[in-house]
């Protein structure tokens, strides 16, 4: 937009560091399974990954959607974390039933990529908590 100054918002920040950690390090997981077993292993391990990543942006959606409205309650803050954690759970079982059901990816990978990007939110949210 022109003219319009916007000011870098600490959360989008860290959300874009946090995704080039994970994208990273799910790249690195799944060029390990392409050597050690082969392709489908590799793809079942990214598509693990995505699902941490898509489920990385959810929580960044709420956090930012409860940062642009200060006004709430207690309950109506404490609502809308439950909403998010439900969408979460609810996003990452559909995409896993779809990696495992539909797309017949590789179990194991699929969970080792979903974890490795699962970690790095753990990571990162326990440095950040440690600079507060």
């Amino acid at each position: 937009m022109p003219g319009h100054n916007r000011a870098e918002n600490p959360l989008d920040t860290g959300i874009r560091r946090q995704l080039l950690h994970q994208l990273s390090l799910i790249g690195v997981t799944s060029a390990g399974f392409l050597v050690l077993f082969d392709l489908v292993h590799a793809v079942s391990a990214g598509f693990g990954g995505g699902i941490a990543v898509v489920n990385a942006l959810l929580v960044w959606r709420c956090s930012r959607r409860d940062s642009q409205t200060p006004e709430r309650t207690p309950q109506q803050s404490l609502a809308a974390i439950y909403i998010c954690v439900i969408q979460r759970f609810v996003f990452a079982a559909l995409l896993f039933a779809f990696g495992l059901g539909v797309l017949e990816l590789k179990p194991f990978a699929l969970l080792a990529g979903f974890i490795v990007g699962q970690l790095v939110m753990v990571i990162i949210g326990t440095q950040q908590l440690k600079q507060k």
